[in-house]
């Protein structure tokens, strides 16, 4: 399967979230919810912004996968 944020081959891991768990060499372990794949459907996130916050939410929380929400999302 592709990133959903920068289309590098990503692995899809078992997720207990209302969504998908993805594993990309670029982005890291992340979850998408499933509100925002259905949004994905029409636009595009912000890549470089997305990994940036990505790393940041695992710095705060190293113990929790950061998720791509309808709070968190930024689109391109």
């Amino acid at each position: 399967m592709k990133c959903l944020n920068c289309s590098v081959d990503a692995r899809e891991v078992d997720s207990e979230m209302d969504g998908i768990e993805l594993v990309c060499p670029e982005c890291g372990h992340f979850g998408v919810s499933s509100l925002i794949m259905k949004q994905r459907a029409r636009r595009a996130f912000d890549v470089e912004k997305t990994q940036v916050f990505l790393h940041r939410e695992r710095e705060i929380n190293p113990d929790r996968v950061p998720v791509i929400n309808s709070e968190s999302v930024i689109w391109a």
